[in-house]
């Protein structure tokens, strides 16, 4: 493990990316829309219901074109962390000040950042990365996103979001401000390829980030300090998740088991005492040492009882839910929600399985470019995710209930595999990303159902 040392003296690092973070209020339209959808969710008498009716009618309305143009977008990542910059609750019990409004997408060598609600009809750019070859940075394909809590590390006068990326030629992670358009910490030294990112928030006062690579190597960082927690393997592992406290990592992998590893501290509980350095800092991965910042027993796996969900099936998504509940999905479309899953893994706590039809698994051989991943609203109520034939499922979680199955009318050939999908926090829109550089995304527009829609929209 090598001491962080300053990036200040190097601008040219954060060259590339830029901001339109929204700063003040809201413009007339956009509130006035806003008053609207509060009373009309203030006088809903069942919130699941009304939400899970607003989920029925989505269809697709607008089309978004990243730069890439080759290849999907690899990842779709909403900002729903539970940590969020605190604010005043409407009647979902969901802040609408938490920045959750935000979403992110990585394609090619960029990663955006899009306003999801402000825009009537449309979204907007609030900020874009291009993963540029720098001298810190050999720069290249990014593969994973993942938002990072910004609470007490932001003293932006507008709040802040910061958004973790992932990948490049020497397999990087580059935590960055959207709202200052800086990166402010660097983690270098994985060992692989990224394969995901996984952030958490323990109650020792750090802030947690797992980096899993092609292979099987889990890094466990306090991104804050830029310094390693802990490094174990994982063999086989395709997808990981750490829970909101940061003590838990679970991995899924290719041979259908889920694993989770507790992060246990081998010594006193300190960091409260260790401010988090001001600045913009880097790390790199070494040994791990006993100091005050990085100092954590190698964890001993436990296999989560998932009974035969996944058989043998690579599962390449897991996400934990409020509730203490774990949903898993593997390359079949078999997705599974348990729990107990912090207070009893071994023990059989199946809340309900179901499978999402037409999910053709990829060959061994393009298993690791093939990963999807699914998506849920804050609450983990509601479940989003692709095939692939270009349709987005939307279901309920208690249920296995289909609530919507959200089709295109566009043939792309082998960019058909929906790679990822999400629910926004309302509940109003489902997205979703296939084809060449296309993230689609479906709302509720008012006085159309369903089939009766437009369709397809051409694209912009």
């Amino acid at each position: 493990w090598h001491q962080p040392h300053t990036l200040d003296d190097a601008p040219a690092c954060f060259s590339s990316v830029s901001s339109s973070f929204p700063r003040g209020t809201m413009n007339s339209p956009t509130a006035a829309l806003k008053r609207a959808r509060d009373a009309e969710l203030a006088e809903a008498s069942d919130l699941k219901k009304f939400k899970a009716d607003l989920l029925a009618r989505v269809i697709v309305k607008t089309i978004v074109k990243e730069q890439t143009t080759d290849r999907s977008v690899a990842a779709l990542r909403f900002n729903h962390l539970p940590t969020a910059l605190p604010g005043p609750a409407t009647g979902d019990g969901i802040s609408h000040t938490s920045l959750g409004n935000l979403f992110a997408t990585c394609g090619g060598d960029f990663a955006t950042v899009y306003d999801d609600e402000h825009f009537g009809d449309n979204v907007a750019v609030v900020s874009q990365f291009k993963n540029e070859k720098t001298t810190h940075v050999g720069g290249g394909e990014l593969s994973c996103v993942c938002w990072v809590d910004a609470r007490g590390f932001t003293t932006h006068e507008f709040g802040d979001a910061l958004l973790a990326v992932g990948g490049g030629e020497d397999n990087v992670v580059q935590i960055f401000s959207v709202a200052e358009a800086k990166v402010m910490r660097l983690l270098k030294g994985h060992s692989g390829k990224l394969v995901a990112l996984a952030s958490g928030a323990g109650d020792d006062g750090g802030a947690y980030l797992a980096v899993l690579a092609t292979n099987g190597a889990v890094t466990v960082w306090d991104w804050r300090h830029a310094s390693v927690r802990t490094v174990f393997t994982a063999p086989g592992a395709l997808s990981m998740e750490m829970n909101d406290q940061g003590d838990v990592v679970y991995t899924g992998h290719a041979d259908g088991k889920v694993l989770a590893w507790p992060i246990v501290s081998k010594t006193e509980k300190v960091k409260k005492t260790v401010p988090a350095p001001a600045g913009s800092l880097a790390g790199t991965v070494g040994a791990v040492s006993d100091s005050p910042i990085a100092s954590i027993a190698s964890p001993t796996p436990t296999t989560v009882n998932l009974g035969v969900a996944h058989g043998s099936s690579p599962v390449d998504c897991v996400r934990c839910l409020p509730g203490d509940r774990l949903a898993t999905k593997s390359v079949d479309g078999q997705i599974c929600v348990r729990g107990d899953v912090s207070k009893s893994p071994t023990a059989e706590s199946l809340l309900v399985t179901f499978k999402v039809p037409g999910c053709v698994p990829p060959k061994k051989a393009v298993l690791q470019k093939s990963l999807t991943s699914f998506g849920c609203d804050p609450r983990g109520t509601f479940l989003a995710c692709g095939n692939s034939d270009g349709e987005t499922y939307v279901y309920d979680l208690a249920t296995g209930e289909l609530i919507k199955c959200v089709k295109q009318d566009r043939d792309f050939k082998h960019l058909n595999r929906v790679r990822a999908a999400a629910v926004s926090r309302d509940c109003r829109r489902v997205h979703c990303a296939f084809g060449p550089g296309v993230v689609w995304r479906a709302e509720v527009v008012p006085g159309v159902d369903d089939d009766d829609g437009p369709g397809t929209p051409e694209e912009a």
